[in-house]
């Protein structure tokens, strides 16, 4: 049997969880798809999806297969593309993920500039703010922020970027202006909920790490909607500058603690651990890492590699 054909078929089948959503995404009838997965499996000697009715889901078999089976479809295709010339052609599908705020604010309004740039590039952009399985989505980069700790992945330092602390001047009129973080149990504070922690923030006093603990108010899982929160005058938000790229612009809006300056938190490509790292992935990291280098709102005018 076409081992390789078999396996997108496979890769198709449980990115979708669907034989007929694959067989349309192939161009081919539902039986076809049906046929190439149940040989794949008399020839694999394993089960790879337990289907029902209403669902179909991967055995741990197939779950061990899907891994392997992308590596092997990319593996191919590379060799595939150095041997007629194309090495370094940046084409094809990327799948990206990274936070909704973040790919709101700062990956979308950049994809014309990407287009321009790679005019063969496809880009598939997952947007969630809780942790996901880049193996298991079949997702090709993740853009992540703090520091990561996942062993089966390579983690891509691309910048640093700054942490601020702002409040509306509304609620700072109703309520007093803190002088120092120590002031801040006499304060409505806005946690970031995504997170572990969130309660406790940090700063840097005469270059001596401060963690102060908060008791907030309101503990929101978005940092759209944190920003939101804090426009609106329900109290002070620490969150990563990039949430306000248009704060100059912003009448009604503060930083304090400018002098207790939080320290600034690692952004991270994290892609699968592969041999090979694909032209298409390298080039979105060089792509965002020259974007957050001259984002001002990011860096501060000042990126830290």
């Amino acid at each position: 049997m076409d081992i390789i054909s078999a396996f997108k078929t496979f890769v198709r089948v449980a990115e979708t969880e669907s034989f007929s959503a694959a067989a349309r995404e192939l161009n081919v009838g539902q039986p076809a798809v049906s046929k190439q997965i149940s040989s794949l499996e008399e020839h694999l000697g394993v089960r790879l999806f337990r289907r029902s009715t209403r669902s179909l889901t991967l055995t741990d078999a197939g779950r061990d297969l899907l891994v392997h089976a992308r590596v092997a479809i990319e593996a191919v295709e590379e060799a595939t593309d150095r041997l007629m010339g194309r090495e370094g052609r940046v084409a094809g599908l990327l799948r990206m993920t990274t936070t909704i705020a973040f790919g709101r604010m700062h990956i979308v309004p950049r994809l014309g500039l990407l287009k321009a740039q790679y005019p063969d590039l496809k880009i598939d952009l997952v947007l969630q703010d809780h942790g996901v399985n880049l193996i298991e989505q079949g997702l090709d980069l993740a853009i992540r922020f703090g520091e990561q700790y996942e062993p089966n992945l390579i983690a891509r330092r691309m910048g640093m970027i700054r942490t601020i602390v702002v409040a509306s001047k509304a609620y700072l009129d109703a309520n007093g202006r803190p002088e120092s973080p120590y002031d801040l149990d006499r304060h409505e504070t806005i946690a970031f909920g995504g997170r572990p922690g969130g309660d406790e923030w940090p700063f840097v006093d005469g270059g001596t790490p401060l963690s102060v603990k908060i008791s907030w108010r309101f503990r929101i899982g978005n940092s759209d909607a944190i920003r939101e929160a804090a426009l609106a005058g329900l109290g002070i938000a620490m969150v990563p500058s990039w949430v306000f790229p248009d704060l100059w612009e912003l009448d009604g809006m503060e930083t304090l603690f400018d002098g207790w300056m939080p320290p600034p938190v690692p952004v991270y490509a994290v892609y699968p651990s592969r041999r090979f790292v694909p032209e298409k992935v390298r080039a979105m990291i060089e792509f965002l890492e020259h974007e957050i280098r001259l984002d001002p709102s990011m860096t501060g005018g000042t990126a830290v590699f």
